[in-house]
């Protein structure tokens, strides 16, 4: 699989079970690699800002202007501490590298309003496997407590799986999806308003990514076999509280769960990384 951010020398999937990824990023020199991890996400803020179908149209003497136009579209405040754009760019990041997801639209790409959250799903992508293809709806969480950020997501897909918020957003995502979007036809008629909902439930999966300060990683500073056996136990449980939150059988959801060292200390760097392409 092609994977445009080139993750893998940063992230590791640790477990690939069918309703549960878990990421492992690990040790360097005895220290939590959150150098290497702020830069992999950081490099996702033009396509996702930008929007994917716009990356082979712009000139190369615009590249810094639309790099700036980037990353004033994210933010531009000091006050990001409790902002969730970071954790729609680790999803937007997972689901490319990993998944090898196309976007369907970019949301933010939309905004007309500085400093101002988007509503509706973080992140809209198709991804094929095999003969099938299916529209991905993902959401995002980051949260110092692991628990507290899956019983969050439980909460969301509640919300977000009533037919009356699938259809008001379909019809929102509608009418942005590019006109040179393969098989475009085949997602607008997905998003029908007519379309019936047992058809919309077989069409879409839901992945839904936690990033927060774990436990397990901040016991150990190597990569040693006790430390992978904590990191193991550590996601299982969150699944199991995920799972417990949410009953729903008839749609294909994915808990895919991002541990770090300190999720406030994440959010720092990627403000730093952020404001410094706001300057260039």
């Amino acid at each position: 699989m092609s994977r445009p951010f080139k993750s893998e020398k940063v992230i590791e999937e640790q477990i690939s079970d069918a309703t549960l990824r878990a990421y492992h990023v690990g040790y360097d020199q005895n220290r939590f690699r959150l150098q290497p991890l702020a830069n992999v996400i950081a490099e996702v803020i033009p396509e996702f800002a930008l929007g994917h179908h716009t990356g082979g149209s712009i000139p190369i003497t615009e590249i810094r202007k639309r790099l700036l136009e980037a990353a004033r579209t994210i933010y531009n405040t000091d006050k990001y501490s409790r902002r969730g754009e970071f954790g729609e760019l680790i999803l937007h990041l997972l689901l490319r590298d990993f998944y090898g997801s196309t976007p369907l639209i970019s949301k933010i790409y939309f905004k007309d309003t500085a400093n101002v959250t988007v509503h509706g799903f973080d992140g809209v992508h198709v991804v094929e496997n095999g003969a099938e293809a299916k529209l991905w709806l993902g959401e995002s969480k980051l949260y110092d407590s692991g628990k507290a950020g899956v019983k969050a997501l439980a909460g969301d897909i509640r919300q977000h799986l009533k037919e009356d918020y699938l259809r008001r957003e379909f019809t929102l995502i509608s009418r942005k999806v590019p006109q040179d979007f393969p098989e475009r036809q085949k997602w607008l008629d997905l998003m029908d308003g007519n379309q019936k909902l047992d058809t919309i439930y077989r069409g879409i999966t839901i992945p839904v990514v936690c990033t927060y300060s774990s436990d397990a990683i901040n016991k150990y500073d190597s990569e040693v076999p006790e430390y992978f056996a904590e990191f193991e136990k550590e996601c299982k449980q969150l699944k199991e509280e995920f799972d417990n939150e949410v009953t729903t059988t008839d749609i294909d959801i994915i808990l895919l769960l991002l541990p770090v060292k300190s999720k406030p200390e994440l959010v720092d760097e990627l403000h730093k990384r952020l404001t410094n392409m706001q300057e260039i």
